[in-house]
């Protein structure tokens, strides 16, 4: 469970979160966390949220942010909101200097959750090398977290999530693992 304070990383993007503010802190109106990339660092797929906004606060170093078809740069200083619905993508374009950022989500929904089920499927190794979980993961969890892939139609991904993530839960996928969101705090910190 995430608690202010408290750290996660994850070793196949090279992601850090610190939460400065969770879900249960703000009574679900938003989810704040401090959020350092490695250098080369990126998030693996183009995404949207289509119930949440995320604004992103640069702290250190720089973001390259793909906005739909637009890319923008954004470096110390920079403040950037993206509209729910919007697809987008990020990564540290630096190969020496890590990045860091302060990100909120507006409202929290379960993206806490989400990130630290993520996370933990990274470090297990249950993710492809460049941290994309395989696409009946995917399917087992994305109505669960509403975070869908860009591309195909918003209702087409919710009812594969719904179809096909329902054989993939048959199969041994889940929607949430206890291990990465229950687990000691402790652990989750290294």
């Amino acid at each position: 469970m995430a608690t202010k304070g408290h750290s996660i990383s994850n070793s196949k993007t090279g992601e850090r979160i610190t939460w400065i503010e969770t879900a249960g802190d703000s009574n679900g109106k938003r989810l704040v966390f401090d959020f350092t990339v490695s250098p080369n660092g990126k998030l693996p797929v183009t995404h949207f949220h289509p119930n949440q906004a995320e604004t992103f606060e640069v702290k250190s170093g720089e973001f390259t942010i793909k906005l739909g078809k637009e890319t923008r740069q954004l470096k110390a200083g920079d403040k950037l909101t993206i509209d729910k619905g919007i697809p987008h993508q990020w990564w540290n374009p630096s190969a020496t200097v890590p990045a860091a950022m302060v990100v909120t989500f507006e409202p929290a929904l379960n993206t806490e959750t989400f990130l630290e089920q993520f996370f933990g499927l990274g470090n297990d190794n249950k993710t492809k090398p460049d941290g994309t979980p395989s696409f009946l993961q995917i399917m087992a969890m994305v109505n669960e977290y509403e975070i869908y892939v860009a591309g195909p139609p918003l209702p087409i991904q919710r009812a594969m999530g719904f179809l096909i993530g329902g054989i993939a839960r048959v199969l041994g996928y889940k929607k949430y693992y206890r291990q990465y969101s229950e687990g000691c705090a402790v652990a989750r910190n290294k």
